[in-house]
């Protein structure tokens, strides 16, 4: 492969490379559906930002969410510019976001082994953060514990990714299909669209709060299991019946340290039916603050896990977490979802619908979980 034509790669720029004026910095990672740069801006000087650039050419979307989302939440990631490289018109789909310093949520768990308390107080400001976007008729699509880092300046959680954010309506989700262990923190009916809607170009799926929302919750189980809900080592078919036809195990019983109410709280949110979920980030914020306060709490002060000694059993080892065995797979071959065959009609070719204007800002975040963090 010539110099030429690797240099077009998404995934193989290399450091000087110019993506129109954002200039090519390093290569902080490499991913099957692109690669994340650290860049600058040519036109002006500042700090070092972050660009994420696909390299599936059906990903993302220019709109006017960027301007709908210039004005920046402390809980999500700000974003500074978005567009398609290197033609404008059928290009690799790139973001460019603020440089978030801080560790993974994954990295985050295994070392500070955060309280229940702390997991709530965590759960609020992302409930907080999707509820900013929401309001502004942008869905976030893509919560999951590689979405989410914490802040080092302040310990607080921060919502990345937002290349698959917009009220698009979804035509991504036909062409772009997310791997195993993604598919687990899909709502059922997002899944059931996918499965019902393979070969229908033109089909949309229009994205709710509630499929946010679902979305939380599973990684609120992965938080508080150590586990994702269902396994993504199932074939695709088994797991997506799963998802939409049984509900996970209950995550006390998975780790028995779960408070119950906030486990309630989780199988709500999991909930198969839509309406039966907290219907809005504020309302979740609500029941969280609810079953904290009426709760023991020694309950809600104890860690998530135990913590993992080393061979002398004297300091903490390389995984410092012990986390609980994982739950069960479902016997094979478990639910079995009808196979759906479409013939797109003439009117379906027309093309998607026009998108919504945007809505107005909201109020700040709650306040009283500012010092639980």
């Amino acid at each position: 492969m010539d110099m030429a034509q690797q240099s077009n790669r998404p995934e193989m720029l290399i450091p000087g490379t110019c993506v129109e004026h954002w200039r090519v910095l390093e290569c902080l990672s490499q991913h099957a559906d692109g690669a994340l740069y650290r860049v600058e801006d040519t036109r002006r000087s500042g700090e070092p930002l972050v660009m994420r650039l696909s390299s599936r050419r059906s990903d993302g979307q220019c709109g006017d969410r960027n301007a709908r989302l210039q004005a920046a939440h402390p809980n999500i990631a700000r974003l500074h510019g978005y567009g398609r490289w290197p033609a404008r018109a059928d290009g690799f789909f790139y973001c460019i976001r603020e440089d978030v310093r801080g560790q993974t949520l994954a990295r985050w768990v295994e070392t500070h082994n955060p309280t229940f308390l702390q997991i709530a107080a965590l759960l609020n400001r992302v409930a907080t953060a999707l509820d900013e976007l929401h309001v502004r008729d942008t869905w976030h699509r893509e919560v999951h514990p590689d979405n989410l880092l914490v802040r080092d300046e302040d310990a607080e959680p921060v919502l990345l990714d937002l290349r698959a954010g917009g009220n698009e309506c979804l035509g991504t989700l036909l062409h772009m299909p997310l791997p195993q262990d993604m598919q687990v923190f899909r709502s059922p009916e997002a899944l059931r669209f996918l499965r019902t809607n393979l070969g229908r170009d033109h089909a949309r799926y229009h994205f709710r709060p509630t499929d946010d929302l679902y979305s939380l919750g599973a990684l609120a189980y992965w938080l508080v299991t150590g586990h994702p809900p269902f396994s993504p080592s199932l074939p695709t078919d088994q797991l997506h019946a799963e998802i939409e036809l049984r509900a996970p195990l209950p995550p006390w019983e998975v780790n028995e340290r779960v408070p119950k109410p906030l486990g309630a709280i989780i199988l709500r949110l999991m909930s198969k039916l839509p309406e039966a979920r907290p219907h809005s980030g504020e309302s979740l914020c609500a029941e969280l603050m609810v079953a904290v306060s009426a709760g023991a709490r020694s309950m809600w002060a104890r860690r998530v896990f135990d913590w993992a000694p080393d061979e002398l059993g004297a300091e903490m080892g390389a995984q410092r977490i012990r986390r609980p065995a994982a739950p069960p797979v479902s016997p094979l071959p478990g639910p079995r979802l009808p196979r759906v065959v479409h013939f797109t009609s003439p009117f379906e070719r027309r093309g998607p619908p026009l998108r919504s204007a945007p809505k107005g800002d909201r109020s700040e975040p709650l306040s009283p979980w500012a010092r639980m963090m």
